[in-house]
This record gives structure tokens, sequence and C-alpha cells, in this order.
């Protein structure tokens, strides 16, 4: 059985009623990844940061802190499972 690996520098925006929100969270689930979920409809100051930062208020959008301090906004469920994929299987390769 594997253990949640908790991951730093990762926020996912999103919103629970949202249906790619809602896939991409899964995948968090199945993948045993631990990462900090901030819900733009509950939390005003998180819309507000997805929309200054990020430059749009769709959702999801993951959030990476870079080691260097950049900061990159990954947009589309797609895109963004695709990532916590090569991710998950670079951890796994790591451990």
């Amino acid at each position: 059985m594997s253990h949640t690996q908790n991951i730093e520098g990762l926020a996912l925006y999103q919103y629970r009623a949202c249906p790619y929100c809602a896939r991409t969270r899964q995948v968090l689930d199945k993948l045993n990844l631990n990462i900090q979920q901030r819900d733009v409809q509950m939390e005003p100051k998180y819309r507000q940061e997805l929309m200054q930062q990020g430059g749009s208020r769709q959702v999801p959008c993951l959030r990476i802190e870079k080691g260097n301090g950049q900061v990159q906004w990954l947009y589309e469920s797609g895109d963004i499972i695709k990532y916590l994929n090569v991710l998950h299987k670079n951890q796994t390769v790591s451990a």
C-alpha cells in the first residue's frame, strides 16, 4: 500500500462543483499526491490571486513554484493531469 506524498510548491485552484476540478482531484487521490487545494468560490483571496497572478479565472489551475522562485500557472485539466502523472512517475523512480 502506498502512502500519500506531500508536494511542496504546488497549489490547485479549484472549486467543488467544477467537473474538470473533480477529475483533477480524482487523479491526485489515485496517485496519492497531497497538494494544497485552494477553493476559489469559498475564498475570495484565492480567486483574486488566480486572476491577478495567473491571468485568468479559469479552473482548475495548478500553480507551480519552482526551486528558483519562478512561478508557472498551468491551466486545462488534461495538461495538469499529464504534469501530475509525470511528477508521480519521477518521484516513484527517485524513491
